[in-house]
C-alpha cells in the first residue's frame, strides 16, 4: 500500500482516525498498537509492542497488558467499515468469555473479536513456542462464537469484516 495502513487518509482524517471517531462514543479509549509512536494521532492512545516479533497476536497481547479495563475490543486497522452496534454486541456477548470472536463463512474473525485480560497467560503460553496466529490461543480459553446468522442481524452484508489491503481496496476509501 506504500505506506502504514492506519494513516491511509480519508475525508475525515486518518484511517485510523475514521475509525476511533466511528466507534468512540461506545468506548472509554481508543489504543493503537505498534511502533512508532509519532504516529497516533490525537487522542488516540499509542501502546508500543513489548516484543519484537511483527504480529497481531503480539499487537492483543501489548494492548491487553495496557488496559485498564479487563476488556478489549480488538479492531483491525485496516477495517473502516465497523458497524458500531455490531462492536457493541460483542462487548455484550463477553462476561462469561475469554474471547468473542465471529464465525463467518465457517472461519474465525480474530481482529474483530473481544479479548479479556485473562487471555494474558495463553498469549504468553502461544509466543513462547513460536505460535503466532491469533487462533493458536483460542483452545486454551472459553470461546464464545458468534454465529453469522446473529452477525448478519446486525450486519446484513458483513461490511464490518471488509479491509483493504490492495490499492483496488483503497478506492473503497473515497467512500468515507
Amino acid at each position: 500500500m506504500g505506506q502504514p495502513k492506519h494513516l491511509l487518509p480519508t475525508s475525515r482524517g486518518s484511517l485510523v482516525e475514521h475509525i476511533a471517531e466511528r466507534l468512540s462514543p461506545s468506548f472509554a479509549e481508543t489504543l493503537l498498537v505498534g511502533r512508532d509512536p509519532t504516529r497516533a494521532p490525537k487522542g488516540v492512545r499509542f501502546v508500543e509492542d513489548v516484543r519484537p516479533e511483527r504480529s497481531p497476536l503480539v499487537g492483543i497481547y501489548s494492548a491487553l497488558l495496557s488496559l485498564e479495563t479487563p476488556i478489549c475490543l480488538v479492531i483491525g486497522c485496516d477495517m473502516p467499515f465497523v458497524v458500531p452496534d455490531l462492536a457493541q454486541a460483542l462487548v455484550a456477548l463477553s462476561p462469561d468469555a475469554d474471547v468473542v470472536v465471529p464465525k463467518v463463512g465457517g472461519f474465525y474473525e480474530p481482529l474483530l473479536a473481544v479479548y479479556r485480560q485473562s487471555c494474558v497467560p495463553a498469549i504468553e503460553w502461544a509466543l513462547a513456542k513460536g505460535l503466532f496466529r491469533i487462533t493458536s490461543i483460542y483452545s486454551e480459553l472459553r470461546i464464545r462464537e458468534v454465529p453469522e446468522g446473529v452477525v448478519r442481524a446486525i450486519d446484513p452484508d458483513l461490511v464490518s469484516f471488509t479491509n483493504l489491503n490492495t490499492p483496488k481496496q483503497l478506492a473503497l476509501l473515497s467512500h468515507l
